[in-house]
C-alpha cells in the first residue's frame, strides 16, 4: 500500500523534473551564443549538477501536494480526493513553469535567473500584457504546451490508479511513521542535502563560469530563494583600519582639467537598452547610431565603459549616487532601501542648480521616483505630465523623438544652472517604431537594430533644438545607457561584454585632450566626474567611482551573478569568494577565452582590491555607514 502510494507521488514529481529538464535544453537553446566557448564536458556537467536545483524546486513548489497525499490514511483514496489532488498539484506547478518559460526570453535582458521582482514588471510604465504577449508568443505557446503536458500525463483521477483492494485504512503507527518519513525526506529535498547550508544560487558558481551557472539554476529556485532576502556576507579580506585609506588612493590622481569652479549646466541621457556592440563608434563603424558616431568624434568618447548592472533599476543609483549593484537585489528592492545615500540632487542643491529628471513612461516606474527624491532631485517629470497623448506609444512612454523636444522646451524654462537626468524608453522590447519612420532604419539583424537607429535620429533632432536654445553652449552633456540587451557578436557575448556600454561627455567648444579615451571607466564614475568638471569637492562621497579628469588608471568594478569582475587597463580579473581568481588581457583576449597564466604579481593586485571594495560595500550596506569614516572599525555582525 505505501508502495503504491509513493509511486503515486514519486510518478507526479518525476513529471514536473522531466519538464525542468526539457526547460533548460530551451534555455541553452536560446541562449547558445552564450555557451560557445563551453565544452560538451562542461555543459553536461551543468545539466547533470541542475538537477539537484531541479528536485529542490520540485519538492519546494510541490510540499502541499505531498503533505495532501500523504495525510489519508484510508488505502486506495476516494475519486473525490484525487481530483483535488490533481487540482492542487496544477495551480502549484503551472506558474513555475511558465515563470520558467518567460525567462527563456528575459533573460538576454537582465542577464540572470527571474527573481520575485519579475512579477513586479505589470506595475511598470502601465505595460500591456497584451502587448507582450503577441509579441512573444513563442513563450505563450511553450508554457500552453507545458500546462497541457503537465494535465494529459498526470494520469487518471479515478481510485484505480491506487493499489486495488487494501485494507481500509493505514495503521497508526504505520501512518505516522510515513508521515514522518516523508516530511523529513522533503526537508531534506528541498535544502539540496544534508550540508550545513540550504542549497542556494550561489552554489552554481561551482561551475567555474555565470554562464554555465544560470545553465544550471532553474528559475523557480531562484524565485523561492528571494522571497526572504538574505542579508549580505561581512568578509575580513583588509584590516579595518586600512582598508579606507587603501581606497580613497585607489581613486586619487592629478586633475587632467583646470581645476576652477564652473556653474554650467549638467544634462545626463541614459539610453535605454544601448549596448556599445550597437553603436559604429568604438566597433569600427557602419553600426546603427550614424548621429551618436559623428557625435563621439567631436566629444570625449570612452568606449571601454561598464553598466554597473543590467537592470534600469541598478543604473540610476550607479549614475545618480556612484552606487554600484555589488548584491543581488537593486538597492531600492532590498533590505537596505533605507540607507543613507547622497545623490547629485543632494551635492548641486547648494550650489543653487534647479535639479529634475525625465522618463517618458509612468510614475512609479522602476521605483525611479523614489531614488530620486532620495538622491535629492527636485523635480520629476514622467507619462502624467505630457501634454499630448498621441505620442504614447502604447506599450512603455512616449516616443523618445517627441519626448526629448519636449524635454528641450522644459529645460528652456528652468533657471540655470540645472543638472537634469533624460531616461528615453523607446528602445525597450518590445521596440515600437512610430508608423511615419516603418522602414527608414536599418532593421540589422536583431528585433532591437531599428529601434536603435529611431532613437538615434531622435537625439539628433534633439540635439538639433537644442543648440539653437541660450543654454546649449553653457551646458556639459553626459550620453550612456543603461544596460545591454540582446548582443551577438563574441566580443560583447561573454561575462564583461554584457555590461559595454559607451559613455560620451560633450561640451560645446570644449576637448578634453588630456583624458586617455581608452581608459576603464563605469557607471559609477559619472558622479564624481560631475562634481570634479564643477570643481565641488563634496564632504561626504563614496569610494567607488572614480573622476574620468583625474590621472591614473581607470576602473570597472561589478557583480555578474556572484562573479565579481574588476577591469584595470588592459587587466580583467575575474573574483568569486571562496575560490580562486582568474586574469585575462583585454588587448589580445577580448572574448575572455584564456585566462592569463604570467601575471602572479598582477592578479594578487587586482585580487586585493576587489576584496578591499566587497569588504566596504558590504560592510557598509550592513552598517548604513558607507559615509562614514567611521567604518574603520566596523560594527559586530
Amino acid at each position: 500500500m505505501l508502495l503504491a502510494r509513493w509511486g503515486f507521488i514519486l510518478r507526479r514529481l518525476g513529471l514536473v523534473m522531466l519538464l525542468y529538464s526539457v526547460l533548460r535544453c530551451l534555455f541553452f537553446g536560446f541562449n547558445q551564443l552564450l555557451y560557445g566557448e563551453a565544452t560538451v564536458g562542461e555543459v553536461a556537467r551543468a545539466f547533470l549538477y541542475g538537477l539537484r536545483f531541479d528536485l529542490s524546486a520540485t519538492v519546494a513548489t510541490n510540499a502541499i501536494f505531498l503533505l495532501l497525499c500523504l495525510l489519508p490514511r484510508q488505502q486506495p483514496m476516494g475519486a473525490g480526493y484525487l481530483r483535488l489532488l490533481k487540482t492542487v498539484f496544477l495551480v502549484l506547478n503551472i506558474p513555475f513553469l511558465v515563470i520558467n518559460a518567460v525567462d527563456l526570453e528575459y533573460f538576454s535582458f537582465n542577464g540572470r535567473r527571474s527573481t520575485l521582482d519579475l512579477l513586479s514588471l505589470a506595475g511598470d510604465a502601465g505595460v500591456k500584457w497584451l502587448g507582450l504577449i503577441t509579441t512573444y508568443w513563442p513563450v505563450l505557446l511553450i508554457s500552453t504546451l507545458l500546462g497541457a503536458a503537465l494535465w494529459l500525463f498526470y494520469g487518471r483521477t479515478s481510485a484505480a490508479t491506487s493499489a486495488p483492494a487494501p485494507r481500509p485504512r493505514l495503521g497508526l503507527a504505520t501512518w505516522a511513521t510515513n508521515l514522518i518519513v516523508g516530511i523529513a525526506l522533503a526537508v531534506v529535498a528541498v535544502r539540496g542535502g544534508l550540508q550545513s547550508k540550504p542549497i542556494s544560487s550561489a552554489d552554481a558558481a561551482s561551475l567555474g563560469r555565470s554562464e554555465l551557472a544560470q545553465l544550471a539554476l532553474n528559475s523557480s529556485l531562484t524565485v523561492i530563494r528571494s522571497y526572504k532576502k538574505s542579508p549580505l556576507k561581512r568578509y575580513r579580506y583588509v584590516e579595518p583600519a586600512a582598508l579606507l585609506p587603501y581606497l580613497r588612493n585607489q581613486i586619487d590622481g592629478q586633475k587632467l582639467i583646470p581645476d576652477v569652479p564652473r556653474t554650467d549646466n549638467v544634462v545626463i541621457l541614459i539610453l535605454e537598452s544601448f549596448s556599445a556592440e550597437y553603436w559604429g563608434a568604438g566597433n569600427g563603424g557602419g553600426r546603427y547610431t550614424p548621429f551618436l558616431d559623428s557625435l563621439a568624434s567631436q566629444s570625449l568618447f570612452l568606449p571601454q565603459h561598464y553598466a554597473n548592472g543590467r537592470r534600469s533599476r541598478d543604473a540610476v543609483p550607479a549614475i545618480l549616487a556612484g552606487l554600484p549593484a555589488l548584491m543581488t537585489d537593486s538597492v531600492l528592492d532590498s533590505l537596505y532601501a533605507a540607507n543613507d545615500i547622497v545623490g547629485l540632487g543632494t551635492l548641486l542643491a547648494p550650489r543653487g542648480y534647479t535639479t529634475s529628471f525625465f522618463h517618458g513612461a509612468t510614475t512609479g516606474t522602476m521605483h525611479f521616483d523614489t531614488f530620486t527624491r532620495i538622491a535629492g532631485i527636485n523635480h520629476y517629470f514622467g507619462l502624467e505630465d505630457y501634454p499630448d497623448p498621441q505620442d504614447f506609444d502604447g506599450r512603455w512612454g512616449v516616443f523618445d523623438e517627441p519626448y526629448l523636444q519636449y524635454v528641450s522646451r522644459e529645460l528652456s524654462q528652468q533657471k540655470p544652472p540645472f543638472a537634469a537626468v533624460i531616461f528615453t524608453v523607446t528602445s525597450h522590447n518590445p521596440y515600437p517604431i512610430p508608423e511615419k519612420y516603418r522602414g527608414r532604419f536599418s532593421k540589422g539583424t536583431l528585433p532591437i537594430h531599428e529601434t536603435i537607429g529611431y532613437t538615434d535620429h531622435a537625439l539628433e533632432q534633439f540635439f538639433a533644438t537644442a543648440s539653437q536654445q541660450p543654454w546649449f553652449a553653457n551646458t556639459l552633456f553626459i550620453i550612456t545607457g543603461d544596460h545591454t540587451e540582446t548582443l551577438e557578436t563574441p566580443d560583447y557575448v561573454n561575462a564583461l561584454g554584457q555590461y559595454r556600454v559607451p559613455l560620451l561627455v560633450y561640451k560645446p567648444g570644449v576637448t578634453f585632450s588630456g583624458v586617455d579615451p581608452r581608459r576603464a571607466t563605469e557607471h559609477a564614475d559619472i558622479l564624481p566626474s560631475v562634481l570634479d568638471y564643477l570643481g565641488i569637492e563634496p564632504g561626504r562621497r563614496l569610494l567607488f567611482g572614480k573622476s574620468i579628469f583625474r590621472a591614473g588608471e581607470g576602473r570597472a568594478f561589478l557583480n555578474a551573478n556572484g562573479h565579481y569582475w574588476l577591469v584595470r587597463g588592459e587587466d580583467a580579473l575575474e573574483f568569486v569568494p571562496g575560490s580562486l581568481s582568474q586574469t585575462f588581457r583585454l588587448d589580445t583576449d577580448r572574448q575572455l577565452k584564456a585566462p592569463s597564466t604570467d601575471q602572479t604579481h598582477r592578479r594578487a593586485e587586482l585580487e586585493l582590491e576587489a576584496k578591499a571594495l566587497i569588504q566596504y560595500y558590504n560592510d557598509g550596506v550592513l552598517d548604513n555607514r558607507l559615509y562614514d569614516t567611521g567604518l574603520a572599525t566596523p560594527q559586530a555582525p
